[in-house]
């Protein structure tokens, strides 16, 4: 039960040892990285990166709703963040959700951007909606309103997209011809 895996946590953050207190690592960013929240795609690792270079946002899916927004909107105004990665993972679960149609209900706020990539391309599968979710995410941010928006606009601020193989390990960039770009992913 949830209690046994309260205390293995413990457990193993005893093992690890609390840092020093003059160890605590500055918060200074290099980038921001909007993640899925899978448990297999952690973004430290996945960059190879110490405590306090990455400024992490996680919701399954790696959709851009309103706190996630703010969350990077905080990230480039406040932090100085110059680069934005959008980090999507093969085999899914929020993207297979939305694939097979669940698009209502607790799962709407978050897939909802995915189904309407869904819908456009019903002949994709679900790593190619991946790739497709990735590249409507970093268009999302483009648009936004705020600073993660105008700073992208402006040239202030990168937005990059990518997807991690879970069977190779490999990091694939995620972009696309924008003359192909399907209609649902100018939706905002």
């Amino acid at each position: 039960m949830s209690d046994s895996a309260w205390h293995r946590l413990i457990e193993a953050h005893a093992r690890a040892g609390a840092p020093a207190p003059a160890a605590v690592p500055a918060h200074r960013p290099m980038a921001a990285i909007l993640a899925c929240s899978d448990a297999r795609v952690p973004p430290s690792v996945v960059f190879d990166q110490p405590a306090g270079s990455l400024f992490v946002v996680r919701i399954a899916g790696n959709t851009a709703g309103d706190a996630v927004l703010a969350s990077l909107d905080y990230a480039v105004d406040q932090l100085g963040v110059d680069l934005i990665v959008v980090l999507g993972h093969t085999g899914c679960g929020a993207v297979h959700a939305a694939a097979s149609g669940a698009c209502s209900g607790d799962l709407a706020p978050i897939v909802e951007p995915i189904c309407r990539i869904a819908r456009a391309r019903p002949d994709a599968d679900v790593d190619e909606i991946v790739r497709l979710n990735v590249i409507g995410t970093v268009r999302a941010l483009e648009r936004h309103a705020g600073p993660v928006g105008i700073a992208a606009r402006s040239g202030r601020l990168d937005l990059r997209g990518a997807v991690h193989d879970l069977r190779s390990g490999r990091l694939e960039t995620a972009t696309i011809d924008p003359t192909h770009l399907p209609s649902s992913l100018e939706a905002s």
